[in-house]
């Protein structure tokens, strides 16, 4: 028996049980990676941006790109009586009356669009969405030059850089974007400007996300919920990165959240709430707004 290539050969079989027993503990584990982007409008008042009262509207489910069965959503009332407790875990009081934010929220699944037809010199709007789920306004606006730089089209944006190549966080936050993302998306506007005036004024928006491939969608929106509840009105200038653990089904589903708010209770016209809901489903799918 030749034994001069048995012990590189015992050492080799070693690394590959370690390896597969490492893949095993990856592919079975709780924990899931999420990505939370949080921002408040600059002319926000600075009342509005600390923990007020609220009302909260549900803008819906989104299933956005390439259709793909068997992934079942969470109810819409276990989605808002997850958003419920994050908001009251960092001092959000829902109002019975007159809230000072009116807030909107929708939650689902992005993907590639491989349908869409690529025009020349512009970018999807299905990429773009997809960039915007994961980067700062910022940061958007630069890998948007960048792409618009590449194809020698016009519209860049001349308030934010145009980098000829992509690194770090940019790199980053292009990378994220091309994987199929569950996430929830929280508006928040001042109450009164949009009751009085029809006029939607920002005052911070949060968008949490994670890979499709993280679990079942009703058992990753809860907690992603709960772990990114530290973004709900906070102002980060970077994309932060954080860890949740897959929720139970058990406790995930079956739960009533009682009646959802209606805009005439409230006194808000329904039109042009459903118009605004609208329009950020639009922005956030990247399909069109239709009536």
């Amino acid at each position: 028996m030749n034994t001069r290539n048995f012990t590189p050969l015992l050492f080799s079989g070693l690394l590959v049980a370690a390896f597969a027993i490492q893949a095993k503990a990856n592919i079975f584990s709780d924990n899931f990676d999420a990505l939370a982007v949080a921002e408040r409008a600059k002319a926000a008042p600075a009342e509005l941006s600390k923990p007020t009262s609220y009302v909260a509207f549900d803008g819906g489910y989104i299933e956005a790109g390439d259709p793909i069965a068997g992934d079942e959503p969470p109810t819409a009332d276990n989605v808002r009586q997850s958003l419920e407790a994050a908001l009251a875990s960092q001092g959000f009081q829902a109002s019975q009356t007159v809230p000072s934010l009116l807030i909107t929220y929708h939650w689902g699944v992005l993907r590639v669009d491989h349908r869409e037809i690529n025009v020349p010199y512009k970018i999807l709007t299905n990429l773009m969405a997809r960039i915007s789920l994961v980067s700062t306004a910022k940061m958007e606006a630069e890998i948007e030059n960048h792409i618009l730089d590449r194809k020698k089209g016009g519209g860049e944006d001349l308030s934010v850089s145009s980098p000829r190549f992509l690194a770090g966080d940019l790199d980053a936050a292009l990378s994220h974007s091309r994987q199929p993302r569950i996430f929830v998306v929280v508006s928040a506007y001042d109450f009164q400007s949009l009751f009085q005036k029809h006029e939607a004024r920002l005052v911070w928006s949060t968008k949490l996300s994670t890979q499709e491939t993280s679990g079942k969608m009703e058992q990753v929106i809860p907690p992603l919920l709960s772990k990114g509840s530290s973004f709900l009105g906070a102002d980060s200038p970077n994309v932060a990165n954080i860890q949740a653990t897959l929720e139970a089904k058990s406790t995930a589903l079956g739960i009533s959240a009682g009646t959802p708010p209606t805009p005439e209770s409230y006194h808000i016209d329904r039109l042009y709430l459903d118009s605004l809901l609208r329009q950020e489903r639009a922005q956030i799918s990247g399909e069109p707004n239709n009536p």
